[in-house]
C-alpha cells in the first residue's frame, strides 16, 4: 500500500475514532448533566455541515421552519437553568470536538426585549471552533407582553441576570466536556445585547476577558420611549391635525438632509459621516420654497414638528436625557405609525414593556405617551434595564478590553449615544484616552444602520450575520478576531476594515472597503485614491 494512502487511512481511522469517543462524551454527560440548578432538555451530537432543525421556536424569533447548521463536528445541548423559585432561562451549548476547540468560551447576548437565542453568532464561534453559547434571557420570543405581566423575576433575567449565568453555566460545563478549563471567555452582542454586555462588566467584571458590542443600548428606557416621544412631536395619534407629518413625508425629508449634508465630508456617497456634527433647518423644505413638491412640502405647522423630531429627549424636569435622532438616518421607528388610516406604532417594543413590566397593565396604550410615562419608568427601572453604569473601575483594573462599534445611519439607538458612554467612563474612571483606548476602543461606521446593513462599507465581522467571510478572518477585518487578538497578544487594533458587499451577501463581490479608527479618531478620505479602497482612508482627529 503507497505511504500516501497508508497515512491517509491512519488519519481517517484517528478521526473516526476522536469523532465516535466525542459522540459517547456528549452521550454521557447529556444523560446526566452536572449544571447547578438545571434541566436537560435535549442533547445530540452532529457533524459538520449538518442542518439542525429548530422547531420549538416561536414566531418572533423566526418560527418553526427557522433551522441552523452545525459549523463543526459538536455536542449540542438544550437546557434550562432555574434562576429563582418563579424564574428560569434556556440555554444553548455547542461544543466543538476537543480536537477543533480552540480553548476558549463565546457568549452570546439578545436584542430588543430579548427573548430569541442567537444562532447566528453561535454559528460563527462554533466554526472558529469557540464552544459557543446563546440565551433567550428568561423567556421565549421577541414580542409580546405576556411574559412580563407580574414576573418580576423574569424581567430581572431580561434585564441583568440572563448573561451572568449563562457565563457561569459556560465554564462549569465546558471543564465537564472537555475536562479542561477555557483558557479564556468572550461575549458578543448588538443592540440590547451591548447593554447587557455593559451592563455585566460593571455588575460582574470577572464573567469575561474580552466583549464585543455593537450598538449598544445603554440608557435603554430612554431609547425606547425617545420613539412614542418623538411620535407626539409630529403630531400622532391625530393623523388629521395640522401637525401630523405623514409617513410619506419623511423620505423625501431625510434625503433633503443628505443631499445638503453629504458632500461635507469631500465623498458623495448618499452618507452623512458625523450626523452629530451637523444641524438641519427644515424651513427649506416648507411649501413654497420648490425643494419639495405640493405631495411633500412643509407646513408651518409641520416644519416645527420636523424641528422638535431632531431635538433631544428632554425629562419633565427639564433634563435632557437622550441625543437628538441622527440626521440622515431612516425615521420609521417613530413615523411608521398607522395601519390602515388608524393610528398605530410600528415600533411595538414601547407598549409591550411599558404594559407588561411598567405599569403591569393589559390595557394600557401608547397614545398619550408623554415623558412623565418616561419619568416613571425610569424611577423603578425593572430589571435595571436603564442601568447605564460607567463604572468599569473593576473590568479595567483586571485587565478586560472592549471594542464596541456603532453605525453613524443607526435609526434605532443614537450613534451620540455610545459618543456620551464612552466619554461618561473616561470621566467616571479619570483616564487620558491612552488608558482608555488600553481596554476600551469605540469604532464608528458611516452608513451602517442598526447592528449591520447600510450603504456604508459596514461588515466588520458583527454580531449576529453569518456566515462571516472566509477570506477575511483576521484581526484587520473581523472585529471578533481582533478583540482575541488584543486580549491574549496585547495586539491593540488600531484600525478596521470595513467591507460592503454587492446586494449585503456577505463573502460575495466587494464594492467597497474603508478604515475605520478608535474614537475620537475619524475616518477621512485622503482626497487622492479611489474612494472605494481602504487604504484611501486614514485616521484624523
Amino acid at each position: 500500500m503507497p505511504l500516501l494512502t497508508l497515512s491517509f487511512a491512519v488519519f481517517f481511522g484517528v478521526a473516526v475514532r476522536l469523532a465516535a469517543c466525542s459522540a459517547d462524551k456528549c452521550a454521557s454527560l447529556g444523560a446526566q448533566i452536572l449544571v447547578p440548578n438545571s434541566t436537560i432538555l435535549m442533547y445530540n451530537y452532529l457533524l459538520n455541515g449538518t442542518t439542525i432543525e429548530l422547531p420549538g421556536t416561536v414566531e418572533s424569533c423566526g418560527g418553526p421552519s427557522l433551522k441552523a447548521n452545525a459549523t463543526a463536528d459538536l455536542c449540542r445541548f438544550v437546557f434550562t437553568v432555574t434562576t429563582s423559585p418563579s424564574s428560569e432561562i434556556q440555554l444553548e451549548a455547542w461544543l466543538p470536538d476537543l480536537q477543533t476547540w480552540n480553548g476558549r468560551v463565546l457568549a452570546t447576548g439578545n436584542g430588543g426585549i430579548g427573548g430569541c437565542i442567537d444562532y447566528a453568532t453561535m454559528q460563527n464561534g462554533a466554526g472558529l471552533g469557540f464552544a459557543s453559547f446563546g440565551t433567550n434571557s428568561g423567556h421565549n420570543g421577541s414580542v409580546g407582553y405576556e411574559f412580563f405581566l407580574d414576573q418580576p423575576e423574569v424581567i430581572n433575567d431580561f434585564g441583568y441576570r440572563a448573561i451572568h449565568v449563562e457565563a457561569e453555566i459556560s465554564k462549569v460545563l465546558v471543564d465537564q466536556y472537555y475536562g479542561a478549563r477555557a483558557t479564556k471567555t468572550y461575549y458578543a452582542g448588538c443592540s440590547t445585547g451591548g447593554r447587557q454586555g455593559f451592563q455585566n462588566a460593571h455588575l460582574y467584571p470577572k464573567d469575561f476577558d474580552g466583549m464585543l458590542l455593537g450598538s449598544p443600548g445603554v440608557d435603554w428606557l430612554y431609547i425606547v420611549a425617545s420613539k412614542g416621544i418623538l411620535a407626539r412631536r409630529i403630531g400622532w395619534p391625530h393623523l388629521n391635525s395640522s401637525i401630523y407629518v405623514r409617513p410619506e413625508q419623511w423620505p423625501a425629508i431625510v434625503e433633503a438632509q443628505i443631499r445638503e449634508l453629504d458632500p461635507l465630508d469631500g465623498v458623495t456617497d448618499s452618507i452623512i459621516d458625523e450626523p452629530t456634527k451637523h444641524r438641519f433647518d427644515p424651513e427649506s423644505l416648507a411649501c413654497g420654497t420648490g425643494l419639495l413638491n405640493a405631495s411633500f412640502c412643509l407646513s408651518p405647522q409641520q416644519v416645527e414638528a420636523v424641528r422638535r423630531a431632531y431635538e433631544p429627549i428632554i425629562s419633565a424636569s427639564g433634563q435632557v436625557v437622550y441625543p437628538a435622532f441622527e440626521l440622515g438616518s431612516k425615521t420609521d421607528v417613530f413615523s411608521e405609525n398607522q395601519e390602515n388610516g388608524t393610528a398605530k406604532l410600528g415600533y411595538t417594543i414601547l407598549e409591550d414593556f411599558w404594559r407588561g413590566a411598567i405599569f403591569n397593565n393589559t390595557h394600557w396604550t401608547p397614545e398619550n405617551f408623554n415623558e412623565s410615562d418616561m419619568d416613571f419608568a425610569v424611577s423603578i427601572n425593572p430589571g435595571q434595564v436603564n442601568a447605564a453604569e460607567k463604572d468599569l473601575s473593576s473590568f479595567y483594573r483586571r485587565g478586560g478590553k472592549i471594542i464596541s462599534y456603532h453605525g453613524r445611519n443607526d435609526e434605532t439607538v443614537t450613534s451620540a449615544l455610545s459618543e456620551q458612554f464612552f466619554t461618561g467612563v473616561q470621566a467616571a474612571l479619570n483616564l487620558t484616552l491612552q488608558d482608555m483606548h488600553s481596554f476600551y476602543r469605540l469604532f464608528f461606521l458611516p452608513g451602517m444602520h442598526h447592528c449591520s446593513g447600510g450603504l456604508g462599507p459596514w461588515s466588520i465581522g458583527n454580531a449576529q450575520k453569518y456566515p462571516y467571510d472566509k477570506t477575511l478572518l483576521d484581526s484587520k477585518h473581523n472585529a471578533l478576531i481582533a478583540l482575541v487578538n488584543w486580549v491574549e497578544n496585547g495586539m491593540e487594533p488600531e484600525t478596521i476594515v470595513g467591507t460592503k458587499y454587492e446586494n449585503d451577501i456577505i463573502g460575495g463581490s466587494i464594492m467597497a472597503q474603508r478604515t475605520y479608527c478608535p474614537y475620537p479618531m475619524v475616518s477621512k478620505w485622503d482626497g487622492m485614491g479611489d474612494a472605494n479602497l481602504a487604504t484611501s482612508w486614514e485616521c484624523v482627529l
